[in-house]
């Protein structure tokens, strides 16, 4: 199991420096969108850090199904993986690997947003408004981070089940989009049914009630189908599939 082979054979591919250069610029665009337009647009003029970061959440919820699925099903898909296990014997070390350096990037994404938000909050709320306000930070500690680990643990479930970096992608990011109209159209039509239904297979609804202290055992079942069981079945899949 070698995480920090994964994470240099990722970080020294041009595509990857390209990736990653997109990402930062879009965080701190969305960063200087969320926290210097605020004092323009709250009552109070003030600029709040949880509302910078769910800002910054939006091309979040594309970054990283994106690099965790090129990450851990890529070699799959441009027919590497083959090199790779006759290198490194032992395909659930190899799967273990990659799934850690994954980890590690999100990690160094989930630093950087909070730190631009921060950062954004602080300059719009005292340079531009009327106050930062960092009593919510709290909240994105713990509900917004929690968020964007379900994110994470989905987008990794669907590449270890489908390795295939179009198919893992096209379904890690159209998966929760689905999920979430489906369960804004339940309430308009008041379908208390199929809002179980949909409360039954929403991760990040489920991941912020986790966050913020308020979930039930219900809350567990979309962690079971959406993550558990797809990861179950992506093992003995990588396990067995026959490379070439």
């Amino acid at each position: 199991m070698r995480p920090m082979i994964d994470l240099r054979s990722f970080l020294d591919t041009r595509g990857a420096a390209i990736l990653l250069t997109l990402s930062a610029l879009a965080i701190a665009g969305f960063a200087a969108l969320g926290g210097l337009i605020q004092p323009a647009v709250m009552p109070g003029g003030t600029s709040d850090v949880e509302f910078t970061f769910i800002v910054i959440a939006l091309p979040l919820s594309l970054i990283i199904p994106v690099i965790t699925v090129m990450m851990v099903a890529g070699e799959w898909s441009d027919k590497s993986i083959q090199n790779t296990l006759l290198q490194r014997p032992g395909r659930l070390a190899v799967l273990t690997s990659k799934v850690l350096a994954a980890a590690v990037v999100f990690l160094a994404l989930m630093v950087l947003s909070i730190g631009f938000a921060a950062a954004a909050t602080w300059v719009g709320g005292e340079l531009l408004g009327d106050g930062a306000v960092f009593s919510s930070f709290e909240g994105v500690l713990t509900t917004q981070l929690a968020i964007m680990v379900a994110t994470l643990l989905f987008s990794a479930a669907m590449a270890i089940l489908l390795q295939s970096t179009v198919i893992g992608l096209v379904t890690a990011i159209g998966v929760p989009v689905v999920i979430s109209t489906a369960g804004a159209l339940a309430m308009v039509f008041g379908s208390e049914v199929i809002s179980d239904i949909i409360r039954a297979v929403d991760l990040q609804t489920a991941a912020g009630l986790f966050g913020g202290g308020e979930a039930t055992a219900f809350e567990l079942l979309p962690l079971l189908l959406l993550v558990v069981v797809p990861t179950v079945f992506g093992i003995r899949r990588w396990n067995r599939r026959e490379v070439g």
